[in-house]
């Protein structure tokens, strides 16, 4: 046949297959060049979060993470705090004052959300509420920490080791900071309707 173009391939040796791999995990809002910041993906071991100034970030985790499948345990001396996730929650949720029997071996997604002093040891997707960096070493392992309000970055870079956790301290008055194992971060929280009537009751 004449008329059509010669065809050369490449060697496969010359060719670079490169697969571009989106960020997945929870979407907690955007930066300050408004790209979408995530907290890293529950994996099959579970993540250990800490939330420090203000439980609603625990709060508003867990429902994002209720809307991919989680179950909900809650551990508290105070369930009325947690009264409106749980009803968010329904079935998938229980609340108790302990954390017996955490983890469930039943195979499912389980996520815990504690305020106790203390968050229990094991594998599964904890959430630590504390309303100040804690002393002891209960925060070894953690994945990742959110803040709010300033004042925090210096004490987490001091347990933590972390000297980028120190620009922490200079998020805005409507931001969160953001620390995980790559990166320190300042957030601008992103609010469907339905979270910011559970969160602010509005």
């Amino acid at each position: 046949m004449t008329g059509r173009p010669t065809v050369h391939w490449r060697e496969p040796a010359d060719v670079s297959a490169v697969l571009d791999v989106p960020a997945a995990g929870v979407f907690l809002g955007v930066d300050a060049r408004s790209v979408p910041v995530l907290l890293p993906a529950v994996g099959g071991r579970g993540s250990r979060i800490g939330v420090v100034g203000d439980w609603r970030i625990a709060a508003l985790l867990a429902y994002r993470l209720l809307g991919v499948g989680c179950l909900l345990t809650v551990a508290t001396e105070e369930p009325g705090r947690w009264r409106h996730l749980l009803d968010a929650a329904g079935s998938r949720g229980t609340v108790g004052r302990g954390a017996a029997g955490w983890p469930p071996r039943d195979g499912a997604a389980h996520l815990l959300v504690t305020d106790l002093a203390m968050p229990p040891d094991g594998p599964g997707t904890v959430i630590h509420v504390v309303d100040r960096v804690p002393e002891s070493t209960c925060w070894a392992d953690v994945d990742a920490v959110l803040v709010a309000g300033r004042g925090h970055g210096a004490e987490l870079a001091r347990l933590l080791d972390r000297d980028d956790a120190r620009t922490l301290d200079a998020i805005g008055p409507t931001q969160l900071g953001l620390l995980d194992r790559h990166r320190s971060v300042a957030v601008t929280a992103v609010l469907a309707d339905p979270e910011r009537s559970l969160l602010l009751g509005r």
